[in-house]
């Protein structure tokens, strides 16, 4: 139950991480300056681009859409679930990092994604919750017949005339008769 719990918890941080992702992601190309994110081009500076649009793309990409596939592969317990999504938290401590790196003393938010990588990277080593997260998926139980599907086949196996008749009726009433 608790490897459960914390399956979910990861699958939390991966969606929220990839919502905010594409949120800011977008806002950077929308707004190449950085002003509606509190940002400068000044801290640009030294660095071979110009404006945000690049940072935007990667932030749209890197920490947008690909925690959201990797949140679809661990809940689906698919093979690679596991692996990515302790990438994707190893990847979101090295670009908080480097942000840092480049720009000198952290802001709130960068502790705030520094932390959250941290975080999915120590849920992804749990070993419990890694067990539970490189589980095979479990099997899908066969669908079960409909009532009418069922009438159908008995309808056809035991009274021909009938069978035909029924046909005859839903050819009728669906217009193709």
């Amino acid at each position: 139950m608790f490897a459960i719990l914390l399956r979910y918890v990861l699958l939390a941080l991966l969606i929220l991480l990839g919502l905010s992702g594409l949120a800011g992601g977008a806002v950077m190309v929308a707004d190449s300056s950085g002003a509606e994110m509190g940002l400068s081009v000044s801290m640009l500076a030294g660095l071979p681009i110009a404006s945000f649009v690049l940072p935007g793309l990667f932030l749209m990409v890197a920490m947008g859409a690909v925690p959201l596939v990797v949140a679809f592969g661990v809940w689906r317990r698919l093979p690679w679930g596991w692996a990515a999504a302790l990438i994707q938290g190893i990847l979101l401590v090295l670009w908080i990092g480097l942000q840092i790196a480049l720009w000198g003393a952290p802001m709130p938010v960068q502790w705030l994604y520094l932390t959250w990588g941290a975080a999915i990277i120590a849920l992804c080593l749990i070993p419990a919750a890694r067990a539970e997260l490189q589980k095979p998926p479990q099997a899908v139980p066969p669908r079960q017949p409909e009532i009418a599907e069922l009438e159908a086949q008995f309808t056809k196996e035991t009274d021909p005339e009938r069978a035909r008749n029924r046909q005859l009726s839903n050819t009728y009433r669906s217009g193709r008769g």
